[in-house]
């Protein structure tokens, strides 16, 4: 194989990966409500997630942006203090843990 095929070969290879998660980023971008049970006490929860990977996690209270990628399945919401907070990507449903909280189920809020 002679080297310009080679170096076309191998930037499609690392391309590929790009273009597939643009892709899922698109399709999880949007607006996003816990699904609450009414006997919890916790503040209502929603997400922003924005095509350009920046978000937003807001309560009732306060507002808090991060950023935003997706690994193997995962939504990994990285805040501005250094913190990750790793969710579960399940179908239209991001499943997060959040500490003292617990488990909450975020599903997409139609446009």
């Amino acid at each position: 194989m002679r080297l310009p095929q080679f170096l076309v070969l191998m930037v499609l290879a690392f391309s590929l990966p790009l273009t597939t998660g643009c892709e899922e980023t698109g399709r999880l971008s949007g607006r996003y409500a816990a699904d609450i049970d009414e006997s919890r006490l916790s503040p209502t929860i929603s997400l922003e997630l924005m095509d350009n990977g920046q978000g937003s996690w807001s309560t009732e209270e306060d507002t808090v942006s991060f950023k935003w990628e997706i690994r193997q399945g995962e939504i990994w919401l990285h805040t501005k203090s250094g913190g990750v907070i790793v969710g579960k990507i399940v179908g239209e449903t991001i499943k997060i843990t959040l500490p003292t909280l617990g488990e909450y189920d975020f599903k997409k809020v139609p446009t």
